[in-house]
Protein backbone atom coordinates (compact mmCIF):
# COMPACT_ATOMS: atom_id res chain seq x y z
CA UNK A 1 0.00 0.00 0.00
CA UNK A 2 2.91 2.57 0.96
CA UNK A 3 4.62 1.65 -2.32
CA UNK A 4 1.19 2.29 -4.23
CA UNK A 5 1.04 5.46 -2.50
CA UNK A 6 4.00 6.61 -3.26
CA UNK A 7 3.21 5.99 -6.84
CA UNK A 8 0.37 7.79 -7.11
CA UNK A 9 1.87 10.96 -5.73
CA UNK A 10 4.91 10.69 -7.97
CA UNK A 11 2.42 10.05 -11.10
CA UNK A 12 0.77 13.30 -9.50
CA UNK A 13 3.56 15.71 -9.32
CA UNK A 14 4.73 14.51 -12.63
CA UNK A 15 1.37 15.15 -14.26
CA UNK A 16 1.07 18.58 -12.92
CA UNK A 17 1.56 21.28 -15.65
CA UNK A 18 2.44 24.81 -14.71
CA UNK A 19 0.68 25.86 -18.17
CA UNK A 20 3.55 26.38 -19.87
CA UNK A 21 3.31 29.96 -18.92
CA UNK A 22 6.22 32.88 -20.56
CA UNK A 23 6.16 35.97 -19.44
CA UNK A 24 7.99 38.16 -22.27
CA UNK A 25 10.53 40.20 -20.70
CA UNK A 26 9.48 43.15 -23.21
CA UNK A 27 13.07 44.70 -23.26
CA UNK A 28 13.27 46.51 -26.24
CA UNK A 29 15.89 49.21 -28.22
CA UNK A 30 14.82 52.93 -27.47
CA UNK A 31 14.86 53.22 -31.51
CA UNK A 32 11.52 54.04 -32.60
CA UNK A 33 10.87 52.60 -36.23
CA UNK A 34 7.99 53.95 -38.45
CA UNK A 35 6.23 52.56 -41.63
CA UNK A 36 3.80 55.33 -43.27
CA UNK A 37 1.93 57.67 -41.05
CA UNK A 38 0.00 55.06 -38.86
CA UNK A 39 2.73 51.92 -37.73
CA UNK A 40 5.12 52.44 -35.29
CA UNK A 41 7.24 49.67 -33.68
CA UNK A 42 10.04 48.78 -31.63
CA UNK A 43 12.25 45.69 -31.61
CA UNK A 44 14.33 43.47 -28.99
CA UNK A 45 18.05 43.58 -29.61
CA UNK A 46 17.91 40.52 -31.52
CA UNK A 47 14.87 41.38 -33.29
CA UNK A 48 12.88 38.44 -32.82
CA UNK A 49 10.24 40.43 -30.40
CA UNK A 50 8.52 43.22 -31.75
CA UNK A 51 5.64 45.88 -30.01
CA UNK A 52 3.89 47.67 -32.78
CA UNK A 53 1.46 50.50 -32.57
CA UNK A 54 -1.39 51.43 -35.24
CA UNK A 55 -2.09 54.82 -34.80
CA UNK A 56 -4.44 57.68 -35.78
CA UNK A 57 -2.99 59.77 -38.75
CA UNK A 58 -3.53 62.82 -36.64
CA UNK A 59 -1.40 61.06 -33.61
CA UNK A 60 1.81 62.08 -35.25
CA UNK A 61 1.98 65.69 -36.24
CA UNK A 62 3.29 68.88 -36.54
CA UNK A 63 1.24 70.60 -33.38
CA UNK A 64 2.98 70.41 -30.21
CA UNK A 65 0.65 68.83 -27.94
CA UNK A 66 -0.26 66.06 -25.49
CA UNK A 67 -2.51 63.28 -26.50
CA UNK A 68 -4.24 60.36 -24.50
CA UNK A 69 -5.50 57.82 -27.15
CA UNK A 70 -7.32 55.11 -26.00
CA UNK A 71 -5.97 51.90 -27.16
CA UNK A 72 -9.55 50.22 -29.32
CA UNK A 73 -10.20 48.57 -32.29
CA UNK A 74 -8.68 51.42 -34.72
CA UNK A 75 -6.17 52.11 -32.23
CA UNK A 76 -3.50 49.17 -31.45
CA UNK A 77 -0.71 47.65 -29.66
CA UNK A 78 0.48 44.39 -30.60
CA UNK A 79 3.54 42.49 -29.23
CA UNK A 80 4.83 39.57 -31.48
CA UNK A 81 7.78 36.96 -31.49
CA UNK A 82 9.28 35.76 -34.61
CA UNK A 83 11.15 32.45 -35.35
CA UNK A 84 14.15 34.68 -36.05
CA UNK A 85 14.86 38.21 -37.00
CA UNK A 86 13.04 40.56 -39.07
CA UNK A 87 13.88 43.13 -41.47
CA UNK A 88 14.01 46.47 -41.67
CA UNK A 89 11.22 46.45 -44.21
CA UNK A 90 8.96 43.57 -42.45
CA UNK A 91 6.36 46.33 -41.04
CA UNK A 92 6.65 48.46 -44.38
CA UNK A 93 5.42 45.90 -47.06
CA UNK A 94 1.63 45.88 -48.47
CA UNK A 95 1.12 42.19 -48.14
CA UNK A 96 3.68 40.82 -44.93
CA UNK A 97 6.05 38.14 -46.44
CA UNK A 98 5.98 34.76 -44.92
CA UNK A 99 9.37 34.27 -43.42
CA UNK A 100 9.87 34.71 -40.80
CA UNK A 101 7.28 33.22 -38.69
CA UNK A 102 4.98 34.38 -36.18
CA UNK A 103 5.64 31.90 -32.83
CA UNK A 104 3.21 34.18 -30.57
CA UNK A 105 1.00 37.06 -31.07
CA UNK A 106 -0.94 39.29 -28.25
CA UNK A 107 -3.56 42.12 -28.85
CA UNK A 108 -3.21 44.54 -25.99
CA UNK A 109 -7.16 44.53 -24.43
CA UNK A 110 -6.54 48.18 -22.56
CA UNK A 111 -4.51 50.91 -22.58
CA UNK A 112 -3.40 54.38 -23.19
CA UNK A 113 -1.29 55.77 -25.82
CA UNK A 114 0.52 59.14 -24.54
CA UNK A 115 2.41 61.17 -27.01
CA UNK A 116 3.74 64.71 -25.97
CA UNK A 117 4.80 66.66 -29.45
CA UNK A 118 7.21 68.82 -29.11
CA UNK A 119 9.33 71.75 -31.30
CA UNK A 120 12.85 70.74 -31.90
CA UNK A 121 14.87 73.68 -32.09
CA UNK A 122 17.92 75.06 -33.55
CA UNK A 123 19.01 78.64 -33.02
CA UNK A 124 15.74 79.46 -32.66
CA UNK A 125 14.42 77.61 -35.95
CA UNK A 126 12.14 74.35 -36.02
CA UNK A 127 14.10 71.66 -37.27
CA UNK A 128 11.41 68.93 -36.81
CA UNK A 129 9.58 67.83 -34.13
CA UNK A 130 9.55 64.93 -31.20
CA UNK A 131 7.03 62.64 -30.00
CA UNK A 132 7.37 61.11 -26.82
CA UNK A 133 5.39 58.20 -26.87
CA UNK A 134 4.54 56.24 -23.44
CA UNK A 135 1.77 53.64 -22.74
CA UNK A 136 -0.10 53.43 -19.90
CA UNK A 137 -2.49 50.76 -18.25
CA UNK A 138 -1.02 48.54 -20.97
CA UNK A 139 -2.98 45.31 -20.99
CA UNK A 140 -2.53 42.13 -22.61
CA UNK A 141 -4.90 38.87 -22.61
CA UNK A 142 -5.47 36.37 -24.67
CA UNK A 143 -7.53 34.29 -22.45
CA UNK A 144 -4.72 31.90 -21.32
CA UNK A 145 -2.15 34.26 -19.82
CA UNK A 146 -2.50 38.24 -18.67
CA UNK A 147 0.22 40.72 -18.82
CA UNK A 148 0.16 44.29 -17.39
CA UNK A 149 2.32 47.09 -17.24
CA UNK A 150 1.20 50.75 -15.47
CA UNK A 151 3.70 52.52 -17.08
CA UNK A 152 5.28 51.83 -20.15
CA UNK A 153 8.01 53.60 -21.97
CA UNK A 154 7.77 53.30 -26.16
CA UNK A 155 10.37 55.40 -26.90
CA UNK A 156 10.79 58.90 -28.96
CA UNK A 157 10.06 59.40 -32.23
CA UNK A 158 12.20 62.58 -33.77
CA UNK A 159 10.87 63.59 -37.26
CA UNK A 160 12.87 66.63 -39.02
CA UNK A 161 11.25 69.28 -41.34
Amino acid sequence: MKKLLILLLAFTLNACNDGDFDVPVFEFTETVNKCGEYVLYITSTEKTEVLVLTLPKIAIDTIPKVQAIPILATVTATYRIFDKAIGTTYFCQAIPPSEPKIIKELKADGGTINITTSEVLKDSVITGYSHEITISKLSFNDGKERIFFESFNFGKLEIKN
